[in-house]
């Protein structure tokens, strides 16, 4: 049986900083016996807005696995929009999402998500065509067995793809759950260190709403950076000059403020961890 993990060349190997793509990564090393060959590459796209661990995890798991990730940030006036960073100079206070934000004149909502598009997915795509001169590769993205839905529509997507880039989803064909990666990682030397209720993205409005007011109960001044985005966009209106909801707010139900007020007031929300509402997807947890 061929091994998932020998995955097509050339590629690129999403890295988004969590478990799973973590998982991916050190099975496709050790594919290769621990060294990549030199036409697949590991790609981390920061938006500034991730959290300080997982920082800290992609630069652990490149020097603990001996293995070379770009680091790489949204940036419109370096060449291709794309900052080429390090652990070291990485943005950690929002900047590229806010630039992202100040140049579109709205914030993206739960309908738009262009944060992920832009910051994660195009930056991607540049250090592919732009650095590594490709016309077409694979997109090596982490996910899942027990995300069917997710995998359907991926491959859907990119089959025949104008961009050059095509799937590969080796948890997928290697039919891995978030068990098995849970369980590897329990197992393994490092770890994370996030729990899987606070993910990546320190505040991201594609979390089920419970979910995030438990964020901003225990952690109060996440929500502020969130807060102060929909306020530089309070008085964007629409095409005709109507007012208009969904180019202020991240969220259709409720602002940040109001769910960080929402999160302070109601500590009994939070006894019961089975939230009854379900995350948004994002590329960002690829």
């Amino acid at each position: 049986m061929t091994n998932p993990y020998r995955i097509p060349t050339p590629a690129v190997i999403s890295f988004s900083g969590g478990r799973t793509s973590g998982y991916m990564l050190r099975h496709v090393l050790d594919a290769y016996d621990g060294a990549l060959p030199e036409d697949i590459i590991v790609a981390f796209a920061n938006t500034g807005k991730e959290r300080p661990e997982t920082l800290d995890f992609v630069q652990r798991c490149a020097s603990e696995w001996g293995v070379h990730i770009w680091w790489i940030e949204y940036d419109w006036d370096e060449p291709h929009r794309t900052r080429i960073v390090s652990h070291n100079s990485a943005s950690r206070a929002g900047e590229p999402f806010a630039a992202l934000i100040e140049r579109k004149g709205f914030v993206p909502n739960q309908g738009l998500r262009f944060c992920s598009g832009f910051m994660k997915r195009d930056r991607i795509e540049s250090i592919a065509r732009y650095w590594m001169g490709w016309k077409r590769w694979h997109s090596v993205v982490g996910l899942r067995h027990d995300e069917p839905k997710r995998c359907r529509r991926l491959r859907a997507r990119d089959c025949g793809s104008s961009t050059g880039a095509f799937a590969v989803l080796p948890l997928d064909d290697a039919r891995v759950s978030v068990e098995d990666v849970n369980a590897w990682w329990a197992r393994h030397p490092f770890d994370l260190g996030i729990p899987s209720l606070h993910g990546n993205c320190d505040g991201c409005f594609l979390k089920g709403k419970h979910k995030l007011m438990r964020i901003f109960r225990e952690e109060p001044e996440t929500a502020d950076w969130w807060i102060e985005q929909e306020r530089k966009v309070a008085h964007r209106t629409g095409p005709q000059g109507e007012l208009t909801r969904s180019l202020k707010f991240f969220r259709d139900d409720y602002s940040m403020l109001q769910l960080k007020y929402l999160a302070m007031a109601q500590h009994d929300l939070f006894d019961d961890k089975q939230f009854d509402d379900e995350d948004f997807e994002c590329f960002c947890t690829d």
